[in-house]
C-alpha cells in the first residue's frame, strides 16, 4: 500500500472516530462509524459504563486512538454527565477500563441515589440509540403466534416463538449442538405438558433486533412443541422481562427496547 493511500486511510479512520466519541456530547444522537464500530450501554449494580469498540480485532491503529479519547474524557472531565450526576458527582467514580478491541468508561456509584442518576442516563442513551426498534415478525400458520428472528452467537437467524406465558427461554437441543455450546447441568422444566428435562447451557450472545444480552444461561432441550411449530426456540419470560416489549399486529413488528434490568447490555451495531 502507497504512503498516500495509508495516510488518507489514516484521515478517514480519524474522522471516524471523531464521529464516534462524539456520541459523549451528544444525549440524543447516536452515530455509528461506516467501518462497523459500535457502542454499548451496560447497567449493572454498581452503575454502568458505555463502551467502544473497534468492528475488528486486527484493526490496531483505531483501537489506540478509541483509547486515547476515553482516557482523555477521564482526564478532562466527562461532558456527558447529566444534571442529576452532576448534583451527586462526588458520590460517582468515573474508570476508565482497556477492553480488547477499544475501552470503556465505568461509572461508579456511591449511594443509591447516584446510581439512579447514572442509570437514568444509560436507559436515556438506550431508549435513544434504538435507531430501529422495530423487528418484523411472522405468524405460525394461521394462528396468532408470533415468530422472532434471534441471533445466537454468531449463528442465525433461528426462528423463536413469542411466549409471554413460557417462564424460562428454550433452545433447539440440535441448534445448540451445531454451535458448539458446552453442555451444562442438568435440571427440569415444569411446563404446561409437564416436566422437561433441559441442560442449562452458557451462550455469548442471544439478540433479537438491535438488543443483545451477552454470557448468559439458556435451557436446551428437545421438546416437541418447537417440533411440532417448526421452530428453533422459545422466548420466555425470563428474557422478555428484561425489556418493555409492544407487539403491533397489524403490522406485524415487534418494538423492543431496555426497561429496568438490574443487569443489561445493549448494542448499537
Amino acid at each position: 500500500m502507497s504512503k498516500r493511500r495509508k495516510g488518507g486511510i489514516m484521515k478517514i479512520r480519524d474522522r471516524i472516530l471523531a464521529i464516534t466519541v462524539l456520541i459523549f456530547t451528544l444525549a440524543s444522537t447516536v452515530i455509528v462509524g461506516v467501518d462497523g464500530s459500535s457502542k454499548r450501554f451496560l447497567l449493572d449494580e454498581k452503575g454502568g459504563a458505555i463502551e467502544v469498540r473497534t468492528a475488528h480485532p486486527d484493526d490496531q491503529p483505531t483501537r489506540d486512538a478509541v483509547r486515547r479519547e476515553l482516557r482523555n474524557e477521564i482526564r478532562n472531565g466527562v461532558p456527558f454527565a447529566t444534571a442529576a450526576m452532576q448534583q451527586y458527582k462526588k458520590q460517582i467514580k468515573y474508570q476508565y477500563e482497556k477492553t480488547a478491541q477499544g475501552g470503556r468508561i465505568r461509572m461508579i456509584a456511591k449511594s443509591p441515589e447516584a446510581r439512579l442518576a447514572v442509570q437514568d442516563y444509560l436507559r436515556s442513551q438506550m431508549r435513544n440509540s434504538l435507531n430501529n426498534k422495530a423487528v418484523a415478525f411472522d405468524f405460525i400458520g394461521n394462528t396468532s403466534l408470533v415468530v422472532l428472528p434471534v441471533i445466537i452467537n454468531n449463528g442465525g437467524p433461528y426462528k423463536f416463538l413469542l411466549d409471554t406465558g413460557a417462564s424460562n427461554t428454550i433452545l433447539s437441543a440440535l441448534v445448540a449442538d451445531n454451535l458448539g455450546i458446552p453442555s451444562g447441568r442438568d435440571e427440569t422444566l415444569l411446563t404446561a405438558g409437564g416436566s422437561l428435562p433441559v441442560s442449562l447451557r452458557t451462550i455469548d450472545r442471544l439478540q433479537v433486533g438491535n438488543v443483545r444480552l451477552e454470557k448468559i444461561e439458556i435451557a436446551v432441550a428437545n421438546f416437541g412443541l418447537m417440533k411440532t411449530l417448526n421452530v428453533d426456540g422459545i422466548l420466555g419470560s425470563d428474557y422478555l422481562r428484561r425489556f418493555k416489549v409492544s407487539i403491533d399486529y397489524d403490522n406485524h413488528i415487534v418494538e423492543i427496547e431496555p426497561c429496568c434490568p438490574e443487569v443489561m447490555s445493549m448494542l448499537v451495531a
